[in-house]
């Protein structure tokens, strides 16, 4: 069972965080009780939108990573309060479970739903805030992921004889792209035939947004806000027979095997431009130090390439302007060096103490 903490979130970036070279943030190794934890962030964003925490404490290891769209007000809130939720369930219900988990993301949306009902006279812009929702959870040696959205996790795992390391994605991903969560749309929405379309290059639900699962978005999900005149002003109405996005995440559970070596936790600002199996053979053939920092530098070089600017150059454009070459990046890894012979580790919170990191780097308001 998690260990009662109530996260500290003064703001910024964890502590040991660092600009590598003025584009991208790392924070140095840390412990967690089956072995080290990384991470890093690029901004690309004129307001940072990707959030990410790691919570490490004798009993179990926790890892968020929060993709926001349409601002970062949901994927702050996720950062200040999801594992508060996470960490409430499992005591009451006894334990860690995919039933818990699935209760914390629906207990999360309707916290960040009633916030949104608050501020919805001041701030009708909210209704269209969401955020992409990918959980982590090592307890024991159960490994639990939880997905709602495009983020991803992938697991590196050795190769029999030990020369070798293979991938193998853990998350299923909600995005229209993909065919199959087409069809689910489809069969959900018998009656809609513009539940999915094909609009600015990409298939989106409504036309308007490409992932079908997130926390937030309640424009799509509940009438009185597209409809009422004041969300009028921020936005075309929209047409619900039901609502168009779901909060449900897709949870997969997997018990932990001596050749699994390392978990990568990213958005899909990282996946945009990094196959599974390349960061894979990143983390497998590097230093631990400053690995996640590596992965994501391997991204934006590879944003820039396909781009055919020089990768020095990148540090010279503005963020806002700097999305049209790649989207914001967090990554966390997460080592896995003795599920079998747990440490015992002091709680480590990724989320509390303050930094001197630029505080639209993964803030996250108090609360």
């Amino acid at each position: 069972m998690l260990r009662a903490l109530a996260a500290r979130c003064c703001g910024h970036w964890p502590p040991g965080a660092a600009a590598a070279d003025g584009m991208l943030w790392q924070a140095e190794l840390r412990p967690h009780a089956a072995g080290e934890f990384s991470m890093a962030a690029a901004q690309a964003n004129l307001a940072m939108e990707d959030q990410a925490q790691v919570l490490a404490s004798p009993a179990a290891t926790l890892v968020g990573v929060y993709d926001g769209h349409g601002g970062a007000d949901a994927s702050r809130f996720l950062r200040s309060r999801l594992f508060l939720h996470v960490q409430r369930v499992v005591q009451e219900q006894g334990g860690m479970s995919a039933e818990a988990i699935r209760s914390a993301f629906g207990a999360a949306e309707e916290e960040f739903h009633r916030q949104v009902r608050q501020e919805w006279r001041s701030r009708p812009r909210l209704a269209a805030v969401g955020s992409c929702c990918l959980l982590g959870a090592i307890s024991g040696d159960t490994l639990y992921v939880a997905n709602a959205g495009d983020s991803r996790a992938v697991l590196g795992r050795r190769v029999p004889g030990g020369g070798a390391a293979v991938a193998e994605r853990l998350s299923a991903e909600h995005n229209a792209a993909c065919e199959e969560v087409r069809r689910e749309l489809a069969a959900l929405n018998p009656d809609d035939a513009q539940i999915v379309v094909h609009a600015r290059g990409a298939w989106r639900v409504k036309g308007i947004i490409q992932v079908s699962r997130s926390i937030g978005d309640f424009y799509l999900k509940k009438p009185e806000y597209s409809l009422d005149p004041l969300f009028r002003q921020v936005g075309a109405p929209i047409a619900l027979k039901r609502p168009a996005l779901s909060a449900e995440p897709s949870v997969q559970v997997r018990k932990l095997k001596p050749n699994d070596l390392f978990l990568i936790f990213a958005s899909d600002g990282l996946w945009e431009h990094l196959s599974d199996d390349a960061a894979v053979q990143i983390v497998f053939k590097n230093p631990r130090t400053g690995i996640a920092s590596r992965l994501v530098k391997a991204a934006l070089k590879e944003a820039t390439r396909k781009r055919e600017v020089r990768y020095r150059d990148l540090r010279t454009i503005e963020r806002g302007v700097r999305r049209h070459f790649h989207d914001d990046i967090s990554v966390v890894v997460v080592y896995l060096d003795g599920h079998r012979e747990r440490r015992h580790t002091r709680v480590v919170d990724s989320s509390s103490n303050c930094t001197s990191a630029p505080v639209d780097i993964h803030s996250s308001n108090s609360r």
